[in-house]
């Protein structure tokens, strides 16, 4: 199977990732509000411009922030971004190839920077909260729990 690399163009040979329980995970819990799901912190967009901010001043290192917006490119070829180094990895290249359970090497290939660490604090976004929502629970099943998700998302954004 060829995927072309999400940042560059380029192809990559990818494995598929894709289980039987793959299906599921898609509607899985929205997490942290009931108990039985990863704690996922969920912010507006006041918080997000601090993050932002933080993460455009001191970049990933100082701020301990991975943005990653979760869209289609097509829907950020016509908003924009929300930040200039913002990361982008559709919800359906997420789950359908698990990059969070991918090595460092593979991930960076696929998603064309690196992988975030266990210590970061990975941010999601999309374009109204719900597709984040999904990635911070798959981020999750891979043993992250520094996770935030942007409800208000583009939509709100870019009012």
């Amino acid at each position: 199977f060829q995927a072309q690399n999400l940042l560059n163009g380029r192809p990559s040979a990818l494995p598929s990732r894709c289980g039987p329980s793959m299906q599921t995970c898609l509607f899985s819990s929205f997490g942290g509000d009931n108990g039985n799901g990863p704690m996922i912190q969920h912010i507006g967009k006041e918080q997000m411009e601090e993050i932002i901010e933080d993460y455009e001043e001191g970049g990933r290192e100082e701020s301990g922030y991975v943005v990653i917006d979760v869209r289609e490119p097509d829907e950020i070829a016509f908003t924009g971004k929300l930040s200039p180094n913002t990361h982008n990895i559709p919800l359906g290249v997420l789950a359908q190839y698990q990059v969070f359970s991918m090595d460092e090497d593979e991930f960076e290939e696929v998603c064309g920077f690196p992988k975030p660490t266990m210590d970061e604090t990975i941010v999601f976004s999309c374009a109204a909260g719900i597709r984040s929502t999904h990635a911070c629970n798959f981020a999750a099943q891979c043993g992250y729990s520094n996770l935030v998700n942007y409800r208000g998302g583009a939509n709100e954004w870019f009012l």
